[in-house]
């Protein structure tokens, strides 16, 4: 029944279903700039918030007020995820790197890496170690966050992403783009996906290699079949 929301000037408010009124249950305000992505994990007790000024802001929702704030980043920060049983808060950027938070310890980063070199607008986890990413120049990526590494290509548009959900059973994706297409990706493949050898070093050729949802194929594959 509770619903968050963040705006422009970074408030982050929160709102109470059951309540007829248009006011929130409270309002915050600890940065300066736009609010890109609100989270929280199953306990319900912290909204993790990022924001365009380049901070990571956790809030306590019993107690209405900001439980930590990270350093500053000199980057805005665009979008975040929980992985591994909730123990991981990753958090991405407008320069293609995330940075990766033990869960309570929002204070400073204690993992980073770089991505595609464009902005990541959105993340959203499907494993407990691999999420779908989507941004400007709208190639829909896999990564493998922990470790971090780009494990391939989902789908693509030919401008930025600016939506991106799962189905309820976790087979498909949809993706819309600035130009107003919807497209449908099956990554139902994901299912039998190996786990990465952690020792192994991340694959070079990755960022181009395209996964059966593509619209792509790869150029290795025409040679498969000689």
């Amino acid at each position: 029944n509770l619903l968050a929301s963040g705006d422009d000037e970074g408030t982050v408010r929160l709102w109470d279903l059951r309540v007829n009124t248009n006011e929130p249950v409270f309002s915050i305000k600890e940065v300066d700039d736009f609010i890109s992505c609100i989270t929280t994990n199953n306990q319900k007790k912290l909204l993790a918030c990022t924001s365009g000024d380049g901070y990571l802001t956790t809030i306590n929702i019993a107690s209405k007020k900001m439980y930590i704030q990270s350093e500053p980043y000199e980057e805005e920060l665009s979008c975040a995820g929980i992985f591994r049983n909730e123990s991981k808060l990753i958090v991405s950027s407008s320069k293609g790197n995330f940075y990766t938070f033990n869960w309570g310890e929002f204070g400073y980063h204690n993992d980073a890496f770089s991505g595609p070199t464009t902005p990541i607008s959105f993340m959203l986890p499907i494993t407990e170690r691999i999420a779908i990413t989507a941004g400007e120049e709208g190639v829909i990526r896999a990564m493998h966050l922990v470790p971090g590494r780009i494990l391939g290509i989902v789908g693509q548009h030919s401008l930025a992403v600016e939506a991106l959900d799962i189905s309820h059973d976790g087979e498909l994706i949809a993706s819309s783009s600035h130009d107003n297409d919807i497209r449908f990706w099956n990554i139902k493949y994901f299912e039998d996906f190996d786990e990465i050898d952690y020792t192994a070093k991340p694959d070079k050729t990755a960022a181009r290699h395209n996964f059966p949802s593509s619209l792509a194929a790869n150029r290795s594959d025409f040679f498969a079949d000689l």
